[in-house]
């Protein structure tokens, strides 16, 4: 008897309201990241053997700020339909059912808010959902170093190994705009001899940035990237000024580069290290042939570029770009098996 006064009170739905409106704030506290937006399918990257960081498989709904407001209103509102319902129902002596269906509907849709992120799990051992800084690359001019690869042309392979990152700091929070889903190019060149000419050429589709949230990923396509007009973003190296042997088949490397970005061309320095994976690694990775890593970084600065008019929208002056690459020589017809 007792459990059915509780069902039948008017008032058992704003408390569930009330409830739901503390654990998603309890989930939100836990995930630590103090994010403004809610993710539904939040992406982590963890260590990798390879490549330095990948991105994880799990994918946990990860609540933000956004949603803790919205069921704050919801609380609020079956609160006020609790009132009205015990006000109404006191005076005529008539149940308002329609009210009532309502009122648990909305109730059990904020508990269902909560309950899906806190199943989604707490995400990935040691994942971290912005993409770690690449140790700094300190090298002076010269070529004193090589890897053990064939010359001719290597392309890039559609991999989970190959990105392009830059890491952004606008309205308060910090966030990954990511392309991998449509980036082409190739290297062409002798790892033999790194100070004979060469050539490199990136690009990546300006339509498929990610920034993990998507109405935030629409925003940049269309308002910051104007991906109609500017479908394409570049990148082009033609020679290195500085290569030395870091490891056993690995070397790190300096080059000027050129970005062609919205219509604009940006000089920039290139830092990074280029490696030859063993049987093991290429085992690990599910790739086939003569095929090399590529993990560069350099950074662009916000006034010289398209981007200056918005510059205000950003918390900094600079947005760091991370390139993670996996090359496979043309030459070797051996078809590369993709990593899912």
């Amino acid at each position: 008897m007792k459990v059915e006064r509780i069902t039948r009170s008017s008032w058992t739905p704003a408390l569930l309201a009330a409830g739901a409106l503390v654990a998603s704030l309890s989930r939100w506290y836990v995930q630590s990241s103090h994010n403004l937006y809610t993710a539904l399918v939040k992406r982590f990257y963890v260590p990798d053997p390879d490549l330095g960081w990948r991105v994880s498989r799990q994918h946990p709904i990860w609540l933000g700020l956004d949603a803790c407001a919205v069921i704050t209103a919801l609380a609020l509102v079956t609160a006020g339909v609790a009132f009205l319902i015990h006000r109404r129902e006191h005076a005529r002596g008539k149940q308002m059912t329609s009210l009532r269906v309502a009122s648990w509907v909305v109730a059990l849709v904020c508990l269902a808010v909560p309950s899906a992120a806190f199943a989604s799990g707490p995400g990935p051992l040691h994942g971290r959902d912005t993409l770690p800084a690449s140790a700094a690359v300190l090298i002076e001019t010269g070529i004193d170093g090589s890897l053990d690869a064939p010359e001719g042309s290597y392309a890039i392979v559609k991999h989970t190994g190959t990105s392009i990152t830059a890491h952004l700091s606008a309205g308060g929070e910090a966030f990954d705009a990511r392309f991998a889903s449509d980036i082409t190019g190739t290297w062409q060149g002798n790892p033999r001899d790194l100070g004979r000419e060469m050539h490199v050429d990136v690009s990546v589709a300006a339509a498929s940035v990610d920034t993990g949230i998507g109405e935030r990923s629409k925003h940049a396509r269309e308002r910051y990237l104007h991906a109609d007009r500017f479908p394409r973003i570049t990148v082009t190296v033609d020679r290195v000024i500085a290569v030395r042997t870091s490891g056993r088949q690995e070397i790190v490397f300096r080059a000027p580069a050129v970005v062609l970005l919205m219509g604009r061309s940006h000089a920039v320095e290139v830092t990074g290290t280029v490696r030859k994976p063993d049987a093991a690694a290429l085992e690990r990775l599910g790739l086939l042939g003569d095929v090399l890593l590529v993990q560069a970084d350099f950074s662009l600065a916000i006034g010289e570029t398209a981007l200056a008019p918005d510059a205000h929208d950003f918390d900094g002056d600079r947005i760091p770009i991370h390139v993670s690459l996996v090359l496979r020589r043309t030459g070797d017809r051996r078809p590369a098996r993709r990593l899912e």
